[in-house]
């Protein structure tokens, strides 16, 4: 049986560089499969991932075979990549290259030069699969960050891959954002029947919808089983990644339940109605409450828009931070979260109601790239400190 995607004993090294990033990996991804590639950051997914798409893959040397539908991707020719592996990526701005909403769907249509009528047919089916007509029109500057990553996905499912990889897509997604997208990539592989390969940290969202997961460390891949079976092999072990599994298995492992465990919260519904019938209960303790001080922010009737003849984004808005507490701002996309965290940090100034902080706010933004300005972490962390501070910093830094 030919694989869609395969490694054999494929093993990394970036240049100029004596440990291997990958070593050794071998996978298969079949059609219609569902993959989740996991592990801790800096264990090589990013990099296994783009070894299957030759535009982006990184430089380095390399040994043992990458296939795509059984080719060496260094003898793929560049349409037939674009046609069969769709990548998306972490950051929502990187993979936008149109200003308008619907020439971002045509794009790829337009540079493999199909022709018109089928162009807007893709387009028109893309735009209404992905529920986007509403904004078909709009300028992509407009967009909140969920909304540009969902156009991102449509863009490269309107080529009609055979398999859809992708790089930590919600990682800068706000959560309820982040679920209707993963959500979506669920429907394009149950209902378009599409392969997925995709790194995600939300396990709770994604294991649900594996048919398998990789889990990866150090550049290897540790162990290729179903949801369950990768949960109770990452317990036995004491793998550090344990943690970060869905709260229905970590709830079972704290129970000292045997074998394969719950995987989604019903499951792990059932398995506590069950464990109650044969166990003896207690009542949990109520937690302590914590007093919070004086507020440290404080915004009062604010109304914000963007242009003078585009709607307001804030309206009205009252909100209160108090000294020691810890607030979050949930909504969908484009609801004004982002908006209100740069009113409050005085990057966006509002035209009615009152900001009031008490003390200094930092901000860190959705992609954390944007907030380097060197090539290394020392020189970065000496800019960013008091110049008196910076010498002792470097002389520390010099050892990592």
């Amino acid at each position: 049986m030919k694989h869609i995607l395969e490694t054999d004993n494929f093993t990394f090294y970036y240049p100029e560089q004596e440990k291997a990033t990958l070593t050794d990996v071998s996978l298969t991804l079949d059609a219609g499969e569902f993959v989740v590639l996991a592990g801790p950051s800096g264990c090589g997914k990013s990099t296994l991932l783009r070894q299957f798409k030759p535009s982006i893959a990184p430089a380095g040397a390399s040994r043992g075979d990458v296939r795509v539908n059984g080719i060496r991707t260094s003898e793929i020719p560049h349409r037939a990549e674009a046609e069969t592996v769709g990548f998306v990526q972490q950051s929502p701005e990187n993979q936008i290259v149109t200003d308008k909403v619907w020439h971002e769907l045509a794009f790829g249509l337009e540079s493999l030069g199909m022709d018109q009528v089928t162009i807007r047919t893709r387009v028109a089916e893309m735009a209404s699969f992905f529920g986007i007509e509403k904004w078909f029109d709009k300028n992509v500057h407009e967009l909140s960050g969920g909304q540009k990553q969902l156009l991102n996905l449509a863009s490269v499912m309107v080529m009609q891959p055979q398999v859809l990889i992708l790089d930590e897509p919600a990682s800068q997604l706000d959560p309820i954002a982040a679920h209707e997208f993963l959500e979506t990539v669920g429907r394009i592989n149950r209902e378009l029947g599409t392969a997925v390969l995709m790194t995600e940290h939300r396990l709770e969202e994604v294991f649900p919808l594996a048919d398998r997961v990789l889990m990866m460390d150090g550049g290897r891949i540790i162990s290729n089983a179903s949801a369950a079976e990768t949960g109770r092999i990452l317990k036995e072990k004491g793998h550090s990644m344990f943690p970060a599994m869905p709260a229905a298995m970590r709830l079972y492992a704290a129970l000292d339940g045997t074998g394969e465990g719950p995987v989604t919260v019903r499951e792990g519904h059932r398995y506590l109605a069950d464990y109650k019938n044969t166990h003896e209960t207690g009542e949990i303790p109520a937690e302590t409450v914590r007093a919070l001080g004086d507020p440290v922010i404080t915004l009062r009737n604010v109304f914000f828009r963007y242009e003078k003849d585009l709607p307001d984004v804030l309206r009205g808005l009252d909100l209160t931070v108090q000294k020691g507490g810890f607030t979050a701002i949930l909504g969908g996309n484009g609801t004004g979260k982002s908006t209100t965290l740069s009113v409050i940090t005085g990057l966006l100034k509002p035209y009615r109601g009152t900001v009031r902080v008490n003390g200094r706010v930092g901000m860190l933004p959705q992609d954390p790239r944007t907030v380097f300005l060197k090539k290394t972490v020392r020189e970065d962390l000496a800019e960013a400190l008091p110049r008196e501070k910076t010498q002792g910093l470097k002389l520390s830094l010099i050892h990592i």
